[in-house]
C-alpha cells in the first residue's frame, strides 16, 4: 500500500480533535473550531438553493460561525431562538452580534482560520515579551 493510501486511511479512522483557537469577541471568548471541507459544503448547502438564491434570513458565514462555535455554545436553545425571534440557529449570529466590528471577528475566523491562528500567536509572542521586558 503506498504511503499516500495510509494516510488517509489513518485520517480517515482517527477520532481527531479539530484544532481550535480562541478568539474575543464583545467582551467574551469564543472557541471557534477549524471547519473542515464537508463543513465548508454543508454550510453553503443549508444556506442556499441549487439556483444560489438565498433559502431563509441567513447566509453561508452564518452558518459557518454556528458549526465552527457549537460544541461551546447552545445555539439550538428555545428561548435564545425566541428571544431573538429566529426559526433556525443560523439566524441568530448576525442578531445576537449585531457590532459588525464583532460580527466581524468571528466571520473572520471561521473563514481564514489559519491566519487568524497566526496573527493570535503573533500577539501573544509580542505581549509576553513586552511583558518580559518590562519586568526585568
Amino acid at each position: 500500500m503506498s504511503d499516500k493510501l495510509q494516510k488517509y486511511l489513518a485520517a480517515g479512522t482517527a477520532a481527531a480533535e479539530p484544532e481550535q483557537i480562541v478568539v474575543e469577541v464583545d467582551g467574551e471568548e469564543w472557541s471557534v473550531r477549524r471547519l473542515t471541507t464537508m463543513d465548508l459544503r454543508r454550510a453553503y448547502e443549508v444556506a442556499y438553493n441549487d439556483d444560489g438564491t438565498p433559502k431563509g434570513n441567513f447566509n453561508d458565514i452564518d452558518a459557518m460561525i454556528v458549526k465552527a462555535t457549537e460544541h461551546e455554545f447552545d445555539w439550538k436553545n428555545i428561548e435564545l431562538l425566541k428571544a431573538y425571534n429566529c426559526v433556525t440557529k443560523n439566524e441568530l449570529p448576525p442578531r445576537m452580534l449585531n457590532d459588525p466590528d464583532h460580527y466581524a471577528i468571528l466571520a473572520k475566523a471561521v473563514r481564514n482560520f489559519k491566519e487568524t491562528k497566526e496573527e493570535l500567536l503573533k500577539e501573544a509572542k509580542n505581549s509576553s515579551g513586552e511583558t518580559a521586558k518590562q519586568a526585568g
